[in-house]
């Protein structure tokens, strides 16, 4: 983000976004996410105030007016319900204002099973981008929407599940289970839940293997297989990979290590909704391309994948450098 002036328009707009519903028209909304991405790429003011403007006349939905209050010992009892979204934010707001929001969201993880993959992985990515730019309404929009539409993965540990030997063997596994199933559901989240509630799942997902660094071993394995195959779902692993560890970074080692394995279980969900490994064709659209000139046509871009992808391709490029990141995003804006 490069000057005052974008980190004002920015908190102005997110304070805006206030008055869109979690929900847009055919699709979650995206806008506060897409936002947080342009300005940390170097967007404009007038960038930013454009798509904005784009989305409210073209996606967005009114929130519903809040007409109850939910005190903060009572958050638990609408887990699950879409309708207290409104209501779910203003409790976490004025928690966060109170304790701060490292306090909050280690209270909401800890008390209720983790479930990233709620709102096709859209809450927890919230939440990090909230984090990122420090916007306290975008802190507790995350959370309230991750409690609102919660989807855990309900597969119990299970002390004779193998441990997989790499995160790659893990995916595969799970994707060959899978070979050549088609679903009739049209979204992430229905597939998901689908995978889910399959009992071949239960029996191909292996255990993740909890050492040191395996966030970073995910991280690898999510782009390599994106790269490998430019899946939509196969996308959404990799931007709530960076999502996660923004999160987790706040929060107690014991905690997080308590929350891996349901993140596991819903990467690997994905994952097997998407089938087995396919190899396409991987040649870089153009070798000598550089960030500045994919981070500009993002910048460009009206899709907001494009530029949330592209943003986290950058970022975690910076964090732990992979030809793969550059490849996926030119790929991605040509």
């Amino acid at each position: 983000m490069r000057s005052d002036s974008v980190r004002s328009t920015l908190n102005a707009l997110l304070d805006a976004n206030a008055r869109f519903d979690l929900g847009a028209k055919g699709t979650t909304n995206h806008c506060p996410m897409a936002l947080v991405a342009l300005a940390e790429m170097g967007a404009s003011s007038a960038r930013l105030s454009a798509f904005f403007d784009r989305w409210a006349s073209t996606y967005a939905l009114s929130a519903p007016p809040v007409v109850t209050r939910i005190d903060r010992r009572e958050w638990k009892t609408h887990l699950g319900t879409r309708a207290a979204f409104g209501a779910l934010r203003l409790c976490f707001l004025d928690w966060t204002a109170d304790t701060g929001p490292a306090s909050v969201i280690a209270s909401v993880l800890s008390e209720v099973r983790f479930a990233p993959a709620t709102q096709a992985f859209h809450s927890i990515i919230r939440l990090a981008y909230g984090i990122e730019a420090g916007h306290a309404g975008e802190i507790a929009s995350g959370l309230a929407s991750l409690i609102a539409s919660h989807l855990p993965i309900d597969i119990r540990a299970d002390s004779k599940r193998r441990e997989a030997a790499s995160i790659g063997e893990g995916f595969d596994q799970v994707g060959e289970a899978f070979r050549g199933v088609s679903f009739a559901q049209s979204t992430i989240t229905s597939r998901v839940q689908a995978v889910a509630d399959d009992p071949r799942f239960a029996s191909a997902v292996l255990a993740l293997p909890l050492r040191a660094g395996v966030l970073d071993e995910i991280a690898r394995a999510t782009i390599d297989a994106y790269w490998r195959r430019p899946d939509f779902t196969l996308l959404h692993t990799v931007t709530v990979t960076r999502a996660a560890r923004i999160v987790f970074a706040l929060l107690d080692a014991r905690l997080v290590e308590k929350l891996m394995p349901d993140f596991w279980l819903a990467l690997c969900a994905a994952y097997a909704t998407v089938g087995e490994r396919v190899q396409t064709d991987t040649r870089v659209v153009d070798p000598h391309i550089e960030w500045r000139d994919v981070c500009k046509k993002a910048i460009a871009s009206d899709d907001d994948h494009v530029i949330k992808m592209t943003y986290t391709c950058w970022c975690e490029d910076r964090r732990d450098p992979s030809p793969l990141y550059l490849a996926s995003a030119a790929r991605l804006v040509s």
